[in-house]
């Protein structure tokens, strides 16, 4: 990962779940809400985004944590202000290991997605898949407005920010998964190749973002595409490689 462990403070939540010791950093709960914030949300919709994006993003972690216990290794998880973050203990891993690990934590959300969407069409409501690429599915409504809200917000981090989180720009799962394989054909460029392709990536989902009027995601995306660029031009000038 390219973004480590947040310093430690005195609002930090701490729990276990399942063995695995869990801390969740005060700045978690901020960045959650301003992603949760639109023009008309009350006080109900924000605390169901907030529960919906809490319990996502650590069955997301917990994916990870688990894969990693499965092949040897200690782990904690660490939920902050980019979201989430499984640590372990240094295990020397094979590449396939490394990409099942990375590829876990989307691979919990798109199965909570999985076992939402059949508990809605078990309950006798109608489940239609649309052509949508980050929400490509619909349900027939409940009589909850609250119980509709939480659904749609479940399925949409479960499923939406799975699938952008598999994309090959760092630091995200897709971008680590590229890296592994990438390094593992060609040890002396795999990392400049990866971190170009990181590049790349952003540049399109920025522009992707501008044309669905998402300037948050234009933002978050030129950003990571600018990290993975300094990262280039820091690795390149200690001399770990050039080019493609």
């Amino acid at each position: 990962m390219l973004i480590g462990e947040p310093p430690r403070s005195r609002a930090d939540i701490h729990f276990t779940l399942l063995g695995f010791p869990i801390r969740v950093h005060p700045f978690f709960w901020a960045i959650i809400v301003i992603l949760g914030l639109r023009g008309d949300t009350d006080p109900v919709e924000m605390l169901i985004w907030v529960g919906a994006a809490f319990v996502s993003i650590l069955i997301h972690e917990l994916g990870h944590a688990l894969t990693i216990r499965f092949y040897g290794g200690d782990c904690w998880i660490t939920l902050y202000g980019m979201g989430g973050l499984a640590s372990s203990n240094w295990v020397h891993r094979t590449t396939r290991q490394q990409v099942l690990i990375s590829a876990a934590g989307p691979a919990a959300g798109f199965a909570l997605a999985a076992i939402l969407l059949a508990a809605v069409r078990l309950s006798g409501h109608d489940v239609r898949f649309t052509g949508d690429v980050l929400f490509p599915f619909s349900f027939a409504r409940f009589d909850s407005a609250s119980l509709n809200m939480l659904l749609f917000d479940m399925l949409f981090i479960n499923f939406a920010w799975g699938i952008l989180n598999l994309l090959p720009i760092y630091p995200l799962d897709g971008g680590q998964i590229v890296r592994e394989i990438l390094v593992h054909q060609n040890p002396d460029r795999g990392i400049v190749q990866s971190l170009w392709l990181s590049v790349f990536t952003a540049g399109c989902l920025v522009v992707f973002g501008l044309t669905r009027e998402s300037l948050f995601m234009a933002l978050m995306f030129g950003f990571l595409g600018y990290q993975s660029y300094a990262t280039l031009q820091a690795y390149t000038s200690r001399g770990g490689g050039r080019g493609w």
